[in-house]
């Protein structure tokens, strides 16, 4: 365990040292979980093999659960033959001759499979997962068996019907649609993120399949491939940014020119990509100006808005202050976005993303932060403004705080605490935007479950680190706890 000093200043987190107190005379030994997270490529490949089901074929359900209009990821990666010494499946004779994090010993499990499989590791042998893995990938590949096509118009003609489809519903339901900017947020969000799922993705790797299968039924070099290649390069980033929490930065959009190719290919008339994209222009920014016309406009913080040129506009505050503000729809605002705006205009010292569908990178956050520069959605926007400082710049929404402490709850009483012991948080994780790590501290009362509180901890430590950030948790008496002055009360009960 660690000592909690006797004062806690500001949002501060306290001194990791060891504890010299003992509960029932068994000194309490912290532990450290280190887990890698697992790379964009090794990913990818997973989820093909998976195709996002769970691989245990006694299970087989679907990694992406709804509830209600919500889609929740179930997804678990897990090792066959675990890390360390003493993890499931370790003595394996072949622990000491592979590379535990390579492909072969990893396998996408539900959340439910993953704990029973590494729990009751005696049950599940090595040979018996590997076999899952193997019949259960064999699946997926026959479902997407590709067809040999030797006509380059029939080839052509699937793949356009394919593109047409997720246009159809990229115009009805995406990031720019009617429902998604007319709705604010709302079930267009997560109509999109399913039709994302079931649709878009499959249709992709559909597109990629049947060209790269059929690549070799045609004289080389055939144009087809290396436009498809540049196209590749899209459906590897939209992947990524869908099924994982590892946003691409530099996001490859949509390559217009693609399906402008394919279409011409079969004579089917079509806009020119520059067309298109000045007439996507136009129309991102009518709505930046609706935006701000209609949602604005009325802000009790505000009293004046004068728009400088498309898209950049002089916020006048209440407090005085005056904000130049850049409103962007962009999909996914990244470090290569700011540094385009900032060469646009460098005295911008706000920048809003106006589009519900969009978000903005972890990176990029922390580059406007550092800059000086407010980057925010709409409703943080909103709320940041009656704010000043680093709480004008680290703006956290009530939903996003309450959530992260709905969060830790749950994982709480996932790690199984022994009885008459309380978790709090405090600091930076719940009152900023972007932190460094995650403070908690564990409460409990005297006498202790040494043995089960011994083991709280490092579980609690492991489940954050996976699903939430870098844990820092302190450990004390409620007598100790009662002891203690905090200069600011910033600590939030967060189980029970």
């Amino acid at each position: 365990m660690q000592t909690i000093p006797p004062t806690l200043r500001g949002s501060g987190r306290p001194s990791r040292q060891t504890l010299d107190t003992a509960i029932r005379t068994e000194q309490l030994t912290p532990m450290t979980i280190t887990r890698k997270s697992i790379p964009l490529n090794i990913a990818r490949q997973l989820w093909a093999q998976c195709g996002g089901f769970c691989q245990n074929p006694s299970c087989n359900k679907p990694l992406f659960r709804e509830v209600a209009e919500e889609s929740v990821s179930l997804a678990n990666v897990a090792h066959i033959i675990g890390h360390g010494s003493s993890g499931p499946r370790s003595d394996h004779e072949l622990a000491e001759h592979i590379d535990r994090d390579g492909i072969p010993n990893l396998i996408m499990l539900c959340l439910e499979c993953h704990k029973v499989v590494d729990e009751l590791d005696k049950r599940f042998t090595v040979e018996e997962m590997q076999s899952w893995k193997a019949a259960h990938s064999g699946k997926i590949a026959s479902l997407f068996s590709v067809p040999r096509i030797k006509d380059e118009r029939a080839l052509l003609t699937e793949v356009n019907d394919l593109l047409e489809e997720n246009a159809a519903l990229f115009r009805e339901c995406g990031p720019y649609s009617e429902s998604v900017l007319g709705g604010l947020g709302g079930d267009g969000l997560k109509v999109w993120k399913r039709r994302c799922l079931d649709t878009i993705l499959p249709n992709n790797q559909r597109i990629i399949a049947l060209i790269e299968g059929n690549k070799r039924n045609f004289p080389y070099p055939w144009d087809v491939y290396p436009k498809m290649l540049e196209y590749k390069i899209h459906v590897d980033a939209f992947q990524d940014n869908c099924l994982t929490d590892q946003k691409i930065n530099d996001y490859k959009l949509f390559p217009r020119s693609f399906d402008y190719f394919v279409k011409t290919r079969l004579g089917i008339d079509s806009p020119p990509p520059q067309v298109v994209a000045q007439e996507e222009l136009e129309f991102r920014y009518n709505t930046v100006k609706k935006f701000v016309e209609e949602i604005l406009s009325d802000h009790s913080a505000i009293t004046n808005l004068q728009e400088l040129n498309r898209g950049t506009m002089l916020v006048e505050l209440r407090d005085g202050r005056k904000l130049k503000v850049f409103v962007t729809n962009t999909y996914y605002f990244t470090d290569y976005t700011l540094e385009r705006v900032l060469e646009v205009d460098p005295a911008v010292n706000a920048i809003i993303c106006s589009s519900p569908a969009g978000q903005y990178s972890d990176s990029a956050k922390e580059l406007c932060i550092e800059r000086g520069i407010g980057l925010f959605m709409l409703g943080e926007f909103m709320g940041a403004i009656h704010q000043s400082g680093d709480q004008y710049l680290n703006f956290l929404l009530r939903a996003d705080r309450e959530r992260r402490m709905k969060e830790l709850k749950q994982l709480s009483r996932q790690a199984v605490p022994p009885p008459r012991t309380r978790v709090f948080a405090f600091g930076s994780f719940i009152r900023r935007k972007h932190y460094q790590d995650v403070d908690l501290m564990i409460v409990y009362e005297e006498p202790a479950d040494a043995v089960k509180l011994k083991e709280f901890e490092p579980e609690l430590d492991r489940l954050i680190r996976k699903r939430v950030g870098e844990p820092d948790i302190s450990v004390a008496s409620v007598r100790e706890f009662n002891a203690l002055r905090f200069k600011y009360d910033n600590l939030s009960q967060v189980y029970p």
